[in-house]
């Protein structure tokens, strides 16, 4: 429907080094390294919500990334723009996240980086992290898989870290991303309200009878009909029902924004003040309510809540240890540093690259001998 307002192939920017091409179109190379990297596979031992609570149908970081690339390959395919790339983008955007969530990014920014951003750890991790290849750092990916996952969330400004990776391999961050990125970037929203609320009634710190209460904020679920289901059920149509509910509104609102304006071009939609992929404005405000509504409710719940000292307490140690120990860091990290500067990027980046059980037994074997 709107292919011409899509990423093309064909019109890709290439990629900060040359390489041969294969059978394979550019965006499908891109989503063929990221699940191959590194980063990726730990993302299946990332906390998404539940820190030390390992059950096997809790969700963790890879779990999400994968139900929010689905999200965004569909909603992409509708409008007929470039799945692959939208996909990429969903891949990637996690990669760069700590161990223990946005506990691990707090502590961070506490004690070691006062402007920690995982969206510019994820960047760092796929341009210079990944040592995959012989003639370059990183995994050589699409500048329009770069450019989604730096500003899948809208443009940046006042930054003071470093995007443009040469001379001719720039990125505008002031202009916006492409239509496949503000996909991933509200898919992403989709899948993990649908999720955290599907995770909250499975732990049972959410129940059916209080979400009732909320019909304002549910009006898309007919309660007494979910009532009336086997349980595993009856969660599995509040699930669908909410992620059907903002898909759809998102579609409609998308296709009325897309066709109202009139783009003729990619280079139109980068160059709009505003993302064009949103809900409508009253569906907006009902996101933001059942936001909150998990904060309040779930997020800062005592169970949820009942080991973050406890993460607090390892990460703590971690980053504290390695400050005055860096010779405990394998010989490859050591060598990146050269100054005090170095030193914080190389022990953020190392602490970033920990899985949440790695965090762990790195606690255990250091603090025990402290």
């Amino acid at each position: 429907m709107f292919n011409n307002l899509s990423a093309l192939n064909q019109k890709s920017k290439g990629r900060l080094y040359d390489e041969t091409s294969d059978h394979r179109l550019p965006y499908e190379r891109d989503r063929d390294r990221i699940y191959h990297s590194t980063a990726f596979r730990k993302l299946k031992d990332k906390t998404q919500v539940f820190m030390f609570e390992k059950g096997d149908y809790y969700r963790n970081r890879l779990t999400h990334t994968l139900e929010v690339s689905q999200i965004a390959r569909s909603v992409s395919r509708r409008f007929n723009l470039n799945e692959d790339l939208a996909e990429c983008i969903a891949l990637c955007h996690d990669l760069g996240h700590s161990p223990f969530g946005h506990v691990g990014e707090e502590i961070i920014a506490q004690e070691l980086e006062p402007n920690f951003d995982h969206n510019y750890q994820s960047f760092r991790q796929v341009t210079i992290l990944e040592n995959k290849y012989v003639s370059f750092e990183g995994l050589n990916l699409s500048w329009e898989t770069i450019d989604g996952l730096i500003k899948h969330n809208g443009p940046i400004f006042n930054s003071s870290n470093i995007y443009n990776l040469s001379d001719n391999f720039i990125f505008d961050l002031k202009q916006n991303p492409s239509l496949e990125a503000q996909i991933a970037s509200i898919s992403d929203d989709i899948a993990y309200i649908a999720h955290d609320l599907d995770d909250g009634i499975r732990s049972e710190i959410l129940n059916i009878n209080d979400l009732s209460d909320q019909k304002y904020l549910f009006k898309f679920i007919d309660f007494d009909f979910m009532k009336s289901l086997d349980s595993k059920v009856a969660r599995n149509y509040f699930t669908r029902s909410t992620i059907n509910y903002l898909v759809l509104d998102l579609l409609n609102e998308t296709e009325q924004q897309l066709k109202n304006i009139k783009f003729k071009s990619y280079d139109d939609i980068v160059q709009y003040p505003n993302f064009l992929v949103k809900f409508s404005p009253d569906i907006k405000e009902n996101v933001n309510q059942i936001k909150s509504y998990l904060y309040d409710n779930f997020y800062t719940s005592k169970f949820v809540y009942k080991n973050r000292s406890e993460a607090e307490k390892i990460l703590v140690f971690i980053i504290q240890f390695l400050k005055k120990n860096t010779s405990e860091l394998p010989d490859n990290w050591k060598k990146k540093i050269s100054d005090e500067d170095s030193k914080k990027q190389t022990i953020v980046d190392y602490v970033c690259g920990m899985t949440d059980q790695y965090a762990i037994n790195f606690y255990n074997n250091y603090a025990s001998k402290n």
